[in-house]
This record gives C-alpha cells, sequence and structure tokens, in this order.
C-alpha cells in the first residue's frame, strides 16, 4: 500500500484531500446506487459514491434503457437499431456521470471498493483504474454492487455467437435467426424486438410454460401472441448441444441455422470481492440478507437491490433505496410498515403486467374465500377497434370486500394499466370502493370498471352468503397452534 492508503479521491480525478468521513459510502452507481446518493444529499449529507464501470449501471448501461430503446428502434424501422441504442445509451450515461462529478455533495469515485476490516466495518477501500487504493471513511456504507447474467458453455456452439445482455447492444448487424435461451423477462422483450427487426426467433424454456411465475393465463396468452408472429417456443427442455449452426434439444428436437444465442436464464448477485465476509456481512448465493430498510446484520452497513436478491427491478431498488434513505437521515423516525407494493412489467408487444400476491400464495387461498375476475381485451370496444387478439385482464379478490389480491395483464398499456390496481392495493381500495369510477372510453382502462361491475354484480344480488364465504374462507386461512 502506497502513502495514498489513508486519503479520499474526490470528483473522479486523481486529486486528494485529507481523510474525511462522510455520511455514506455507497458502493455502485447504478439506480439503487444513484437513489441513495441524490436522496442522501438532498437532506445535506456528503456522500462517497464508488464506481468501478459506467455511471448509470445496468439499467442505463445494459438493461433497461438500451432495451426499451431497441423496442422502439425495432417497431419503428430505425436504419441502424444498434446505432440508435448506443447513441440513446450513452448519452443518458455521459448526463448521468456529469452530474455527480459536478454534484455540491456527491463525491465520485472511480475504483473498485471492498470491506477490509471487521473492527471497523465502515472502512472501505477503494483501488483506483491507475493502481492507487485507498481508504474511505464513512458512517454508513450501503452496498449497491448488482447483479450480472448467468452464464455458460454450450457444446459446440462458438463463443463468439453468445450473446448476453452485456454484450447485446454492441451488435452492428441484425442477426438473421437468433435462439433465446429462457422465458422471463429478458427474453419476451428481445423476442419482440428481433421479429421486429426481421430476425427469425426461437425461444427455449426450461419450465413447462413461458414466465413461469406468471399466472398460466398469462403464459398461454404471451405464448399464442407470440407464435402468431411467427416465433417458434419450445417448454419444458434445453439446448443440449450444436452441431454447427443447429440446435438440438433435449426434446429430440432441432433449430437449424442459428445465428446466434441469447442467454437470458436468470441473473445472479455480485458478490465477490466486496469483503463481506472479512467485516461479517452475512450472505448467501442469492444475496446478502438484508431487511426492507436494507440493513444488514452489521450495524451500520446496508445493502440495497441487484445484489440482495430481494428485487432484480430498477423501481424495486429504488423503493427500498428510498427506505434506506429514511432509516439513515431520519434516524428519529420508527423504522416501521412495510415496503409499497412491487408491480411487475415486461414491455414485450403485447406487454405482460402484474402487481400483488404470488401465483403460488394465490393458489394457496381456500376457494371459497375469493373471486376471478377476467375480461378478454379482445372482446372490449378499444380492442375491437384495434384489432387485438391476445389479451386479457385477471384480478384475484377477496369475497365481499373486495380487497384486491392480485391483478395481471396482458395487453397494450399493461405497464400503465397495472398503476391502477398498484395504487388500489396500496392504499386499500377493493373493487367495492372502485365500482362507478369513470375511465375514458374507449380506453383499455375500462377493463377496470367492467371487474368492478361484475364484482359489485355478484356480491350485492347474494350479500349474506358472500359476507359468510369470506369469514369461512379466513377461518381456513389461519395457521394453526401446535
Amino acid at each position: 500500500m502506497n502513502d495514498s492508503s489513508n486519503r479520499v479521491a474526490v470528483k473522479g480525478s486523481a486529486e486528494s484531500s485529507a481523510e474525511r468521513i462522510y455520511k455514506a459510502a455507497v458502493i455502485g452507481a447504478g439506480s439503487g446506487g444513484l437513489t441513495l446518493a441524490i436522496g442522501l444529499s438532498g437532506f445535506g449529507h456528503d456522500v462517497a459514491l464508488i464506481e468501478a464501470g459506467r455511471v448509470g449501471g445496468d439499467c442505463t448501461n445494459v438493461g433497461c434503457i438500451p432495451s426499451k430503446a431497441l423496442l422502439h428502434a425495432a417497431a419503428s424501422g430505425v436504419d441502424d437499431p444498434f446505432g440508435h441504442v448506443r447513441d440513446k445509451r450513452d448519452q443518458m450515461s455521459a448526463a448521468e456521470d456529469e452530474e455527480m462529478v459536478g454534484h455540491e455533495t456527491i463525491h465520485l469515485i472511480r475504483g473498485w471498493a471492498r470491506l477490509t476490516e471487521r473492527r471497523r466495518p465502515h472502512a472501505v477501500e477503494v483501488t483506483t483504474p491507475d493502481g492507487i487504493v485507498m481508504n474511505v471513511l464513512a458512517e454508513n456504507v450501503i452496498v449497491c454492487a448488482g447483479s450480472q447474467p448467468v452464464e455458460f458453455q454450450i457444446t459446440g456452439l462458438d463463443p463468439g455467437r453468445l450473446l448476453t445482455n452485456e454484450n447485446l447492444f454492441e451488435l452492428t448487424e441484425v442477426p438473421a435467426k437468433v435462439v433465446l435461451l429462457g422465458g422471463g423477462p429478458i427474453s419476451l422483450e428481445m423476442a419482440t424486438a428481433f421479429r421486429d427487426l426481421g430476425s427469425k426467433v426461437a425461444v427455449v424454456e426450461l419450465q413447462d410454460r413461458l414466465i413461469s411465475t406468471e399466472d398460466p393465463l398469462v403464459s398461454s396468452t404471451i405464448e399464442a401472441a407470440l407464435r402468431e408472429r411467427g416465433v417458434e417456443v419450445f417448454t419444458g427442455t434445453s439446448v443440449e448441444r450444436f452441431d454447427k449452426e443447429t440446435a438440438h434439444l433435449g426434446n429430440g428436437q432441432t433449430i437449424a441455422h442459428v445465428d446466434r444465442v441469447l442467454l437470458a436464464v436468470g441473473r445472479r448477485p455480485k458478490l465477490t470481492d466486496l469483503g463481506l465476509d472479512i467485516a461479517g456481512v452475512e450472505y448467501t448465493d442469492l444475496g446478502i440478507t438484508a431487511d426492507t430498510f436494507g440493513r444488514t446484520n452489521v450495524d451500520g452497513i446496508y445493502a440495497v437491490g441487484d445484489v440482495t436478491g430481494n428485487t432484480l427491478t430498477t423501481h424495486g431498488a429504488n423503493s427500498i433505496g428510498r427506505r434506506a434513505i429514511r432509516a439513515i437521515a431520519l434516524p428519529y423516525i420508527p423504522r416501521i410498515g412495510s415496503p409499497r407494493v412491487l408491480p411487475n412489467a415486461v414491455f414485450s408487444r403485447p406487454e405482460i403486467a402484474s402487481v400483488g400476491m404470488s401465483v403460488d400464495k394465490i393458489d394457496a387461498l381456500p376457494r371459497v374465500s375469493r373471486r376471478r375476475y377476467t375480461v378478454q381485451v379482445a372482446d372490449m370496444d378499444r380492442g375491437y377497434t384495434d384489432d387485438v387478439k391476445h389479451g386479457v385482464v385477471i384480478v384475484d379478490a377477496e369475497r365481499f370486500t373486495g380487497k384486491i389480491l392480485r391483478a395481471a395483464i396482458v395487453g397494450p398499456s399493461a405497464a400503465e394499466i397495472i398503476g391502477i390496481f398498484t395504487f388500489a392495493i396500496d392504499h386499500g381500495i377493493g373493487l367495492r370502493k372502485m365500482f362507478g369510477t369513470v375511465f375514458p372510453y374507449p380506453a383499455y382502462a375500462q377493463a377496470v370498471s367492467q371487474i368492478a361491475d361484475d364484482f359489485l354484480r355478484d356480491t350485492m344480488s347474494a350479500v349474506p352468503r358472500e359476507w359468510l364465504a369470506m369469514l369461512r374462507g379466513r377461518v381456513r386461512r389461519r395457521p394453526r397452534n401446535g
């Protein structure tokens, strides 16, 4: 260690200042890290923001922003779609970088950070790109290191033809045929984009249906929509090997003339080289163990975002990040209350969105205590005018009260409409209260009022029976003692 070891570089430069103690040292300048740094600075605190890569993290550089830019470019017929994506990405990343470099109370430090001492867990060692090692001291350390794609080699496949979200957007030409491994959000969005770009597309999913965390009706609806667009869908199998340009699946089928393969089977938290063991921070392979305020088992050390495995979305990281800001900046306010409900959205075509209890938890509830309502988008007037063939709105609600347990949507503007149900769940607004709410005609949101109408018709026609059914269901849900 050289004589720079006890000094702190600021503003992303090689200059240094005398040792100081920040209110917080934030490791990672992705969506969660930026939320925390900006939020704490808004309370007048000095923050050290440490980042080895590009400011903006995965969301800005290899995730949300470039993927949505590609979807837009593909649908709009942009001549150089990948060039367009890189321009959009680089402009946003540069703007975020400039904002952090010029910030009054956020000190951007470029380098790799790790915790180094159990007796002083708030000491962060940073190695800069030019090899200088320095210490950053802070009252609080917040780990926002993010995640990375799960990668593996496939027998017979040239590694140069393998894509992940981290190199996908560096393509310069549209592939003739793409195989997408995985049936989750990334795969469904990129299947949409590549079809719009003119590529032949095949999706291979190990589970027996696409997007298996959603309702089976959601899965079947999106699969039908993709197949109609010419996407080949293989479920319940995997790619076992390649023979030149032919993929051989575990079920004996083959996919010929494959140009590129996109790995989209999941993500894992970035846990290596953070010094978690040294500082005594608890973690598993799924991520750092943290509560809903981002607190770990070590006092003053927080973890937020993908690195915890609790959420793999930008809005999820932002939500927990805001709670961590509250815990650090306003310590006199009791740390109570649950996080706001987090919606999910997939920007495929049609879009997919959901909010509320998981499908497994819904299925575990007594059938007598709940009702399910579905609206086929094709049967709505707006569905008719827009020639929608594949779309559905699904709501599971408690009998009698109309408390919304879960909502899922497949169709145009699903990611926007799900906000209605998100707001309703957060504020305890059930279908009974939503009855009579007026939505513009013929908006897709009219599905909400249709479901509320159906619920009230069912309930008001048999109030005693519905009330008793709800009570029986609640009794059945109570855990037994002993």
